[in-house]
């Protein structure tokens, strides 16, 4: 059975908080296994987190729509927003412990089995999705 919820926020990190309390209670609502929703939830933060920060300022006037898509068998998040296109690593490895940035896409891809991200029309589309187990109940 497939179940969709839809946002629209502003480029904030009131915004994104949000989001990841919608998400956390559409886990808990579809019983998504605490592991699971806890990395479901880490991942759209981080990745609502590094759209706020590093898009340019004109796109702050817009908003960031996001939906959850729930299947018997994974989570999708989309993420559409306004931003000049950009090319995010395709295997992005950790950074040095010393580092104080860079660990984004490194986490995104790490707990998310899928990551795939389109730039068509000055819209950027960041689709994430997270497996779930089979014997997972609705």
């Amino acid at each position: 059975m497939a179940l969709t919820q839809t946002l629209s926020i502003g480029y904030t990190p009131v915004g994104a908080s949000a989001v990841v309390n919608k998400l956390k209670s559409f886990c808990e609502q579809h019983h998504v296994p605490h592991e699971l929703s806890f990395q479901t939830c880490v991942v759209a933060a981080e990745a609502l987190n590094n759209i706020i920060k590093h898009s340019p300022r004109a796109a702050h006037d817009g908003f960031i729509k996001v939906s959850f898509n729930f299947l018997d068998d994974h989570i999708t998040i989309s993420l559409v927003y306004w931003c000049p296109e950009f090319s995010p690593p395709e295997d992005p490895t950790c950074p040095e412990t010393e580092a104080l940035s860079g660990r984004g896409w490194h986490i995104i891809h790490s707990y998310m089995d899928q990551v795939r991200y389109q730039h068509n029309m000055g819209m950027n589309t960041l689709v994430l999705i997270k497996n779930l187990p089979v014997h997972h109940a609705a």
